[in-house]
């Protein structure tokens, strides 16, 4: 118990702090059973959302959405209003869980204004395209990744400004090798996470913060200025970016992931829950 973290062979079920102090961990106990595939929870912590392979529900197990696929579902909040997707169920949750429709049909605006030669001078519009999945608010707008595996790329398409329902398919987008699995909004950029790669995108660049990948699913969270994900080479933070167990530990990364902060007992702590699956970087 008075040694540090170097001279242990294996801790399961313990606390260790930053100062190397060891103590058992809280225990758990059962909250609710089903075939859930993702969950959300409200940054107030004061809603949760879950996806089956039939229903989005509330934690209180109300259907509030019926599903037409079992694909994975992303989330996003913005005012209080929780944005869900899996490439091709998608909507909007608002505050009294009511569901409305993100994408729908395509919106002209300026129609019926003709230039010098007749042409319709008119912006059409697309709603949220469809195949997307992971999406992502950053900077008054809504962004969302679109994976072609015949070119191994993703188009990252955003929306208009303030206009999350609005998205040009001309002008609207950058492009990422890879496949995407993670946005996450931080001040500074946009940290886009592929299975190959780490990017920070500032809105006119796309810079490389490190040569491997981000693991799927919804594992992101907030510590003050930085943000906390999970990779294939364990806990990562940016920006700036760094690499926080990289020198202590090597796990295998699983092939889906869920994180995030854990405040409790004047400890803050990032909690992972890995779907079984993949290697440690230095295995061998």
């Amino acid at each position: 118990m008075r040694l540090d973290m170097s001279w242990l062979v294996q801790a399961d079920n313990v606390n260790i702090s930053e100062t190397g102090a060891l103590s058992k961990r809280e225990g758990y106990s059962l909250a609710r059973v089903g075939a859930f595939t993702s969950a959300f929870s409200t940054f107030d912590y004061t809603r949760a959302y879950l996806a089956t392979p039939l229903f989005i529900q509330t934690f209180d197990g109300e259907n509030i959405y019926a599903l037409t696929s079992s694909a994975p579902m992303y989330w996003a909040e913005v005012n209080e209003n929780v944005y869900f997707n899996n490439g091709t169920d998608s909507g909007v949750v608002a505050p009294d869980n009511a569901v409305s429709l993100w994408r729908g049909a395509p919106v002209s605006y300026g129609a019926g204004f003709k230039g010098d030669d007749g042409e319709d001078l008119g912006v059409l519009f697309d709603t949220l395209p469809l195949g997307t999945d992971v999406i992502q608010h950053w900077k008054g707008r809504m962004y969302a990744a679109q994976y072609f595996a015949s070119e191994n790329q993703t188009v990252v398409w955003f929306s208009e400004a303030m206009g999350f329902h609005l998205f040009n398919l001309d002008s609207n987008f950058f492009t990422v090798p890879g496949k995407v699995t993670m946005l996450a909004p931080h001040d500074a950029a946009l940290i886009v996470g592929t299975d190959a790669r780490v990017y920070a995108y500032s809105g006119d660049k796309l810079d490389v913060l490190a040569e491997y990948g981000v693991v799927a699913g919804q594992h992101w969270d907030r510590d003050d200025q930085r943000i906390l994900f999970w990779t294939t080479r364990g806990l990562c933070a940016a920006l700036p970016f760094q690499n926080l167990t990289e020198k202590q530990i090597s796990v295998a990364p699983g092939v889906r992931a869920g994180g995030c902060i854990v405040r409790a007992g004047g400890q803050k702590r990032y909690l992972s829950v890995l779907q079984q699956g993949g290697l440690p970087f230095n295995a061998l």
